[in-house]
């Protein structure tokens, strides 16, 4: 991954704060969408696959699909932000006119938001953001969600599934603020920075372009790493497999998923009607169980989440389901089923009960004793490195 240089700034040295804060920013993200990709294929690996297909909408032919223009945006983006000079003002403006381009990518995001909507069991949906649109009747139009409307939701999915972490990253992926000057040539370029306008109402401010080459930097490893994830994604089904499972709306049945030697990438089943497996069915009652959330507690009654494990959930990005069962019968109702139907996550280890939570994630159920265990049982996340 490589940093960007902006024309205008005074001080191009690595180490200002702004480029520290947008590896900040990346490091985050990573964390998060190593969290998100890891649960939501465990909760439905079909589903996840799926929503790697940016705007799929069945047959079609070539050169249809604006997925394809937002990574050619994004490739002019990145190659004029990485020329190793400072920009003149044309090409600055162009960058900024890209940057607008990239946040309205909906075809590339929608495949984001319909991974997180997994977490709630809603099937995978050809046109999750269709609830945005909006239809004037005279003159006819069909008019799309922007920028603003789409991380918005993007970024409320991601705290109704418990993952207040992953929805700051997405609230600060694209600078609203900027994109709306662009948009709107509500703007003036200066030797300072970028002033906004803001001519129909509101304070016009200043953007520096310090601020501005953060935001563009944000934009571009946001961008880069998701699609780094969908790719690896798709790349682990080379060789194909056969899974058990749901396919948006379909019933549960084996579904073949398949990156071709030739680059083509297919979800295919034949199955006569619904078949369950066992895996299947101890996913099933593990999602049951989470309650359209990432991670969840079960306290038994007169119990409580010890606070250094509260706040390594708080630190680690999430906002758990917390169930207090008042009835002592229903927590070990819930033991029993637990035990019954192979719902730990891993062998029962010697832990003391009275000291730890029983908590849950789409891996299975645990007891978590402290934050530090809590946060070893999260799934791994990668380094990055960031190319000079």
């Amino acid at each position: 991954m490589a940093e960007i240089i902006l024309g205008y700034d005074p001080c191009h040295c690595a180490d200002r704060p702004e480029s520290m804060e947008s590896e900040a920013y990346l490091r985050a993200l990573n964390t998060q969408l190593t969290y998100l990709f890891a649960f939501a294929g465990r909760i439905n690996e079909i589903d996840t696959a799926a929503a790697t297909s940016a705007e799929f909408r069945g047959m079609q032919d070539a050169g249809w699909n604006t997925a394809v223009t937002a990574h050619e945006v994004f490739g002019e983006l990145k190659a004029l932000g990485s020329k190793g000079a400072p920009l003149n003002r044309a090409e600055l403006r162009q960058v900024l006119c890209l940057y607008a381009q990239l946040a309205e990518a909906g075809g590339v995001y929608e495949g984001l938001l319909n991974t997180m909507l997994i977490a709630q069991l809603k099937p995978w949906n050809m046109w999750p953001f269709q609830d945005l649109v909006r239809v004037r009747h005279q003159p006819r139009a069909v008019i799309g969600p922007n920028a603003n409307a789409m991380f918005r939701r993007l970024a409320e999915t991601a705290a109704a599934i418990g993952m207040p972490g992953l929805a700051r990253v997405l609230e600060l992926a694209f600078r609203d603020d900027v994109r709306n000057a662009m948009a709107h040539a509500d703007y003036i370029m200066v030797q300072g920075g970028l002033r906004l306008r803001r001519r129909n109402g509101g304070q016009p401010i200043v953007v520096s372009y310090e601020q501005l080459l953060a935001a563009l930097q944000i934009a571009i490893w946001f961008f880069e790493l998701l699609n780094e994830f969908q790719r690896r994604v798709v790349e682990s089904y080379r060789p194909a497999r056969t899974i058990v499972g749901r396919f948006s709306a379909n019933p549960p049945m084996p579904w073949t998923i398949e990156l071709s030697d030739e680059g083509v990438f297919s979800i295919s089943g034949s199955a006569p009607g619904p078949q369950v497996d066992a895996a299947y069915q101890r996913q099933s009652r593990i999602n049951d169980r989470l309650g359209g959330k990432m991670v969840a507690a079960y306290l038994g009654p007169g119990l409580d989440i010890a606070p250094d494990l509260l706040t390594a959930t708080t630190t680690a990005g999430f906002e758990p389901l917390i169930v207090a069962l008042t009835d002592a019968d229903q927590f070990d109702g819930l033991i029993a089923e637990i035990e019954e139907h192979g719902l730990w996550d891993t062998e029962l280890e010697a832990v003391d009960h009275v000291a730890a939570t029983l908590m849950a994630t789409p891996f299975g159920f645990r007891w978590i004793a402290t934050g530090e265990v809590f946060a070893a049982w999260l799934p791994a996340v990668d380094e990055i490195n960031i190319a000079r």
